[in-house]
């Protein structure tokens, strides 16, 4: 695809990964909207339906919609507090099927687009960590949207790409807003992590890109 004057939308492009692709995207001539709560060209709670539906009737042409934003909170489960959990489920995995129900229509309507749903490397069967079930249960649920979404597309013959990203340990903030105390110095650094999903992007239209695992490789992190 060529990304000068598509126009792509980002939730969580405020921070972390999600800042990383609107820069890499804005090189490209890209015209970017970042919706989240605060600092956003649309301010939307995506844990809220009623506001992603009205949302929709703020935008007219989405080539490119990049479901990035994400919460995480570490806790024993007998310990999770109620909101905790529903605030997770909400933003991650609910946050990304409204999101994408709202552009799917306009993506239909001109038969083309491509939906990138930011996952983890949690959100697969090797994935995941002591204190992170219900992350892993909205990542799950991420993935498997992913792909039944991309049979969809495929069954009624769609000129829409679906495609699941799943990037292991970043060295953002992700960490340390939910509390979680972790030195991600040897993490992967999220500008590089956005460069590859602006090549997977570019990739043309007769090339179906499905699933990506990005991770560090551990053997020579410091």
């Amino acid at each position: 695809m060529e990304l000068e004057n598509k126009t792509a939308i980002i939730t969580g492009g405020n921070s972390g990964l999600g800042r990383e692709i609107v820069k890499e995207l804005k090189k490209k001539n890209c015209k970017v909207i970042v919706v989240g709560r605060t600092e956003s060209d649309l301010t939307c709670d995506l844990r809220k339906y009623e506001e992603i539906k009205a949302l929709g009737n703020k935008i007219d042409k989405v080539d490119i919609l990049i479901n990035c934003a994400g919460i995480i909170a570490y806790q024993p489960l007998e310990k999770h507090d109620p909101q905790n959990i529903a605030d997770v489920i909400n933003t991650n995995l609910l946050g990304t099927i409204y999101m994408t129900q709202m552009v799917l229509p306009k993506m239909i309507a001109q038969n083309s687009g491509t939906i990138l749903n930011v996952s983890s490397t949690s959100g697969l069967m090797t994935g995941g960590h002591s204190g992170e079930s219900v992350y892993m249960a909205s990542k799950y649920g991420v993935s498997g949207f992913t792909e039944g979404l991309k049979k969809e597309m495929e069954t009624d013959k769609r000129n829409i790409k679906v495609v699941g990203f799943y990037p292991g340990g970043m060295n953002t903030k992700f960490f340390s807003k939910s509390g979680e105390d972790k030195d991600t110095s040897s993490f992967m650094d999220p500008s590089e992590v956005a460069k590859i999903i602006v090549f997977l992007l570019e990739r043309p239209d007769s090339i179906n890109i499905d699933h990506i695992v990005v991770n560090r490789n551990k053997n020579i992190a410091g």
